[in-house]
């Protein structure tokens, strides 16, 4: 698999892989016994592409098997119970995540204007006011993918993308960060920093629960 970008430090690792569109490719990287688990449990290609292209991903980012598992609602987690991990993928693209001591998001979205399809589920009327307007189409897919990173830390509480999630203003860049927090009754019960990286084909977002705000 092609890496397009990667960060690690002391608690966080997260990367970006491009991955064979053909399963033979992935086939002919995995072991036999995970080859036979995706084969078995999903019956489109394309699920199986993905699943595998996650564990190559987390593999080539720690440097070892990780396994994982999921909750009820989806959310994956390490079946060792040594820290956090989160997953996206869009297209061909995966995208990883591990922290050794806090929650963590991470989102992939490959560049469409079919975004602005789903505006009216994406910002609230104050984002609206406050979006980016020289950037506008890049600005809503950032919006986006923001709340998509935070809502795999949040978890399934209620609520919409529009009333539960606020992203703070911001101006489009080729990389930066801003806020977004999370309410219930317009009460912020939990705030984080979204970080991102904005190219011509894709846009990742990520953000850690360093904060320790409970909800």
């Amino acid at each position: 698999m092609l890496c397009h970008c990667h960060h690690r430090d002391d608690r966080l690792a997260w990367a970006l892989y491009e991955f064979d569109e053909e399963l033979d490719g992935l086939v002919a990287l995995c072991d036999a016994s995970t080859v036979e688990y995706a084969v078995r449990n999903f019956k489109s290609g394309k699920r199986q592409r993905e699943w595998l292209a996650v564990r190559l991903a987390l593999k080539e980012l720690s440097g070892c098997e990780i396994a994982i598992a999921y909750k009820p609602d989806g959310k994956p987690y390490r079946v060792d119970g040594k820290g956090y991990v989160s997953i996206s993928h869009s297209g061909n693209l995966v995208a990883v995540a591990l922290h050794d001591e806090c929650d963590i998001g991470i989102d992939v979205e490959l560049r469409s204007s079919r975004i602005s399809a789903v505006r009216g589920r994406v910002l609230s009327p104050a984002e609206e006011m406050a979006l980016d307007s020289s950037n506008e189409e890049e600005a809503l897919l950032l919006h986006w993918s923001a709340k998509e990173s935070f809502y795999k830390i949040i978890g399934n509480r209620g609520g919409s993308f529009v009333d539960s999630f606020m992203v703070s203003p911001f101006k489009v860049a080729a990389e930066g960060s801003f806020g977004i927090s999370y309410l219930q009754d317009a009460e912020i019960l939990k705030t984080c920093t979204v970080n991102y990286m904005l190219t011509n084909d894709f846009v990742l977002t990520f953000c850690v629960d360093t904060y320790g705000n409970t909800l």
